[in-house]
Formats: structure tokens, C-alpha cells, sequence
């Protein structure tokens, strides 16, 4: 399979998110210079029909919505990014996962359930874009960010990594992929204040 790390550059912004630089065997082979490129050419990529089969997208510290950057600026650069791929020839073999990596610091009145030693935090948002997810469909299932690797795992029949993924759940039940491929939803942009 076929993979690309749309990520900051060493010393731009959003670089502290970049996972991959946290990865030796990644980081200081060649897989660095062919998989890791620059956040922009995602679009490219995509409305070329150059996707790889797994992608990843790092943003800029002023696309992250992480306070004092503003939600409507990130929430745009969002847009941008789905528009390129529901318009771009790839949308009918497409599913793209949105998820924020904390909960912004408000109240869950659900805790955390323990996993293992390292437990979970709070819920964050999952949100799944593809032609084959379900209409209207709040999945009640359990996920964590394994469970992301653990789809990836189950579409392309690979081994599991660890433990973690091992257990996790696939998010398979948001999909129906018997039904006709859903119209891409191509979404507005919103004025920022």
C-alpha cells in the first residue's frame, strides 16, 4: 500500500505535530524524503487523483484551533482540504476521518472508561466523510485513535502492531459499503471575524 505524511517542515509552524519526526526508523531513513512532504501539496495531490491509499495531514499552529487561533480559520482550512478530495477524482474509494486530538477543556459528564495502563481521555469528536458512510449515523461503538490503524489493518488485511490495535475497533460500522456511493457534499466556507 501506498502512504504520504502531509506534514510542517522542521522549524514551521505545526512542526510540534508532526508524530512521524518522533519515529527513528522513519525520521532518519529515506522514508522521511519519500513519504513526509509539505501540508499543501495534500490539495494538489487531490485534485490531481494522486492520493495515496492512507494519508495523514499535519496543519499550521493558526489552522489548529487550538486557543488563541481562531476555530472559523481552522474549520475553513478543513473545507479546503475535504472540497479538494470530494472534487477531485478519488472521492468514490475515499474515506476521510476527522478527529481533534484533545476535548478543548469542556465537561464530559461520561468518564473515561480504563483500557490499560495508560487509560483514555475525555471523548473528542470523530467525524467520517466518505460516499460509503452512513446517512445521518451516530456510531455508539467505542473508538480510540488505534482504532484508525486498526481500519487501515482491517481494509488492507495487515497484522496488527501492538496490543492496542489489536483490541481496538475498526469503524466499519459506519459504513455501508453496499450502498450507492453517496454525492460529495461540497461545503462553503464561512466568514471569519
Amino acid at each position: 500500500m501506498t502512504w504520504k505524511y502531509y506534514a510542517p517542515s522542521q522549524g514551521q509552524s505545526g512542526y510540534i505535530w508532526s508524530a512521524l519526526d518522533a519515529i527513528a526508523h522513519v525520521r532518519f531513513t529515506e522514508l522521511w524524503q519519500q513519504h513526509v512532504v509539505p501540508t499543501p501539496q495534500f490539495i494538489q495531490d487531490a485534485n490531481n487523483g494522486q492520493l495515496p491509499n492512507v494519508s495523514w495531514i499535519v496543519m499550521a499552529s493558526s489552522n489548529s484551533e487550538h486557543p488563541p487561533a481562531s476555530s472559523c480559520v481552522g474549520e475553513n482550512w478543513t473545507v479546503r482540504q475535504l472540497n479538494a478530495v470530494m472534487r477531485g477524482p478519488q472521492w468514490n474509494s475515499t474515506a476521510v476521518f476527522i478527529t481533534w486530538d484533545d476535548f478543548g477543556g469542556f465537561y464530559d459528564h461520561v468518564p473515561p472508561p480504563v483500557a490499560d495502563n495508560f487509560g483514555f481521555g475525555p471523548r473528542v469528536p470523530l467525524i467520517v466523510v466518505s460516499p460509503f458512510a452512513k446517512s445521518d449515523f451516530i456510531s455508539h461503538t467505542m473508538y480510540e485513535f488505534s482504532s484508525l490503524l486498526k481500519f487501515v489493518e482491517t481494509r488492507w488485511r495487515l497484522g496488527t502492531l501492538t496490543d492496542r490495535d489489536a483490541v481496538a475497533n475498526d469503524i466499519l460500522d459506519s459504513f455501508d459499503f453496499g450502498q450507492t456511493p453517496l454525492t460529495p457534499p461540497v461545503l462553503s466556507q464561512r466568514t471569519c471575524p
